[in-house]
């Protein structure tokens, strides 16, 4: 889930928004900056006015309302008010698709041509009149999915299915070899195609839903879906999760890039004070709980460690000093007023994953295939839910999908796009998850929740690997940072209908951003496993946003166009149970 904000950002945002000037700058967010109206807001103004008009357009026919659709309902009811009174023949009225499209009692869409044919007023539309030319700012509408936005830029597919890649790939990468430890070889390839297809399927759905009940041209989320369909309650559970998965992913990268600064000071260290041969533990692979248990077993007569640790070991510590040190540099990165100087490194999440691929094969490739027991790895282990609860946020890009396919070129391609880059995704988890467990030289058991902990500080393509990567978050985090903050205030705008509390202030963002370091900052030193945080993550916001809103907006959106059947109920709501139990035995079993 890594690099939400970061990825793709024109085709999220839809064209070139650099302004550095504004904290409202619209970037990726769980409840888009540009829409934070709901659907109801909208069309009740409309609807509240065209009644007002209704009772006065003899008396004031000259009104123009500020919105363009109301501006050409009243002028053309005026017209045909002022022309019904010199002849009584119904004036024949061609109406230009493009801008005209009103938004149902039972959520469809209708054209206006089709509510005038209706009217009282007896206004009747020439079907087979041409059509007039159209304007720069308008676009044919044959439907939903061939609505197209002048303004907005489009991308092909295979920007489309390589953003959703992008940004899907996250720290799941380096946890994926010890998920499948935790469930098995053959078990824990099944799991992850099997949630990989839960995930497609349950994104799949929200597209179509958007597609019955969204609203072209306007900026709308999971979240106004949720409010429309199910209720108020849905649109603070999408908002609330939201959060949840952006703090997650806050947690996580600031313990792997206290992990990445710690161990490049440290290499850094040992070759000024050690420059014989800093290459030498280059073939070492660690097994971190062998190393805990014989400190365990025999600290009585090791004495006290800290005894024996230099003033630089004492000092740079990495669960105290470390990631308070980090903290404090990030501090004055995150008080900036606009993320976009971070966002000008999007090339460095493609080349951390391509680089990390290439890690994966050499080591693989000097180790070679080390399996003893082939026939155990078909044994699905009591802690394989680990791996589930990890891969529901691995595969968790459901709260932009929307946002990512708005901009797809060719929406009927949605569905193939989607798919595509879905496997794209699988496949990457699992060549780098298989492909480091089955060559790995110790016990399966030894490998770590990181896989770069698994090897010495002084290795080179490790060093590499920590370097690119420490960098790559550093521009990540202020961007997952930025959008938390936004919906944090957004929300709170919502709540308390204070629409200034929003605004940037230093103080405000300050101390936001203190609480939110704070919080890193005490994961980072207390509970630095990433393994546990992603698993507890991705099985609670999944089970809200890939298991359950999908199914639920899929069984309302049905149900509205009475095709709700048993079996479909019984289906759906099967999901949701599987997503529950997901996060249930989350709690019966130990990393």
């Amino acid at each position: 889930m890594r690099d939400i904000v970061r990825n793709f950002k024109k085709i999220i945002a839809g064209g070139n928004r650099d302004s550095d000037s504004d904290e409202s700058q619209p970037l990726l967010s769980s409840t888009s900056t540009s829409s934070s109206s709901s659907f109801e807001s909208i069309f009740n103004r409309f609807r509240a006015t065209s009644e007002s008009e209704q009772g006065s357009e003899s008396e004031n026919c000259t009104l123009v309302s500020p919105n363009p659709l109301q501006s050409n309902l009243i002028r053309n009811k005026c017209r045909h008010q002022q022309d019904s009174e010199s002849d009584l023949e119904p004036t024949v009225l061609t109406v230009s698709a493009a801008e005209h499209f009103f938004y149902n009692n039972d959520n469809s869409y209708v054209r206006i041509a089709d509510l005038i044919r209706h009217d009282p007023m007896n206004i009747q539309t020439n079907q087979n009149a041409p059509k007039p030319p159209l304007s720069s700012g308008e676009a044919s509408f044959n439907g939903f999915m061939d609505y197209k936005d002048s303004e907005t830029h489009t991308h092909n597919s295979v920007v489309t299915i390589f953003a959703i890649w992008n940004t899907t790939m996250g720290s799941s990468l380096l946890a994926m070899s010890w998920g499948i430890q935790m469930a098995g070889l053959f078990p824990g390839i099944a799991i992850n195609i099997l949630i990989a297809a839960l995930c497609l399927y349950t994104c799949h759905l929200l597209l179509t839903v958007n597609e019955k009940h969204g609203m072209p041209g306007i900026d709308i989320e999971v979240s106004h879906l949720c409010q429309n369909l199910l209720g108020k309650w849905a649109e603070v559970l999408a908002k609330i999760f939201s959060i949840v998965v952006l703090l997650g992913a806050d947690i996580v990268y600031m313990i792997l890039m206290s992990n990445f600064l710690y161990n490049s000071v440290y290499f850094l260290y040992d070759l000024l004070t050690n420059p014989a041969d800093p290459m030498e533990a280059n073939a070492t692979v660690l097994c971190l709980k062998d190393t805990i248990i014989n400190v365990s077993a025999h600290s009585a007569l090791l004495n006290p460690i800290s005894a024996t640790q230099s003033l630089f070991e004492k000092v740079w510590d990495l669960y105290s000093t470390v990631p308070v040190i980090l903290a404090v540099i990030m501090f004055c990165v995150l008080n900036f007023k606009s993320p976009t100087f971070f966002t000008k490194f999007n090339s460095l999440g493609t080349i951390s994953v391509m680089y990390l691929l290439m890690f994966v094969a050499v080591k693989a490739y000097s180790w070679g295939i080390n399996i003893s027991d082939w026939s155990a790895e078909f044994q699905l282990k009591s802690t394989f839910s680990a791996l589930s609860g990890m891969l529901s946020l691995s595969y968790f890009i459901h709260n932009i999908i929307i946002s990512i396919m708005r901009n797809n070129r060719h929406q009927e391609h949605n569905g193939r796009d989607l798919t595509i880059a879905f496997g794209l995704i699988t496949f990457t988890y699992l060549f780098i998850g298989i492909l480091f467990y089955i060559s790995f030289p110790l016990a399966k058991s030894c490998i770590e929740d990181n896989i770069f902990n698994n090897f010495s500080k002084s290795d080179t393509m490790t060093i590499i690997a920590r370097i690119l990567l420490l960098f790559q978050l550093f521009t990540v985090f202020p961007l997952i940072s930025f959008m938390l903050r936004k919906d944090i205030l957004g929300n709170i705008n919502q709540i308390f209908k204070n629409y200034t509390f929003g605004d940037f202030t230093y103080g405000r963002v300050m101390f936001l951003n203190a609480c939110l370091l704070i919080i890193c900052v005490l994961f980072a030193c207390f509970l630095p496993k990433i393994g546990t945080l992603i698993r507890y993550t991705g099985a609670l916001s999944g089970m809200v946003y890939v298991f359950m809103l999908p199914n639920m907006l899929k069984m309302a959106s049905l149900k509205k166009r009475h095709k709700l059947s048993t079996i479909k109920t019984v289906w759906h709501i099967f999901i949701i149970i599987a997503g529950a139990l997901n996060l249930l035995s989350q709690f019966f079993i130990n990393d």
